[in-house]
């Protein structure tokens, strides 16, 4: 395998890792049912239990 190829596939898995974990940052999951919600939500948009209020 040439060096090339490599990197691509290493910034390929990299670009894919960041793809599915940084969404999350910015949504409020459920304690309750598990949805995610945004993050200026004050209750959960599918069952309405009400978030913390962060301090």
């Amino acid at each position: 395998m040439t060096p090339t190829v490599y990197v691509a596939i290493m910034l390929g898995v990299i670009a894919l890792a960041c793809a599915v974990s940084i969404p999350s940052l910015f949504r409020k999951k459920c304690r309750k049912c598990g949805a995610r919600n945004g993050i200026e939500a004050r209750a959960c948009s599918r069952c309405g239990e009400a978030f913390p209020e962060d301090d």
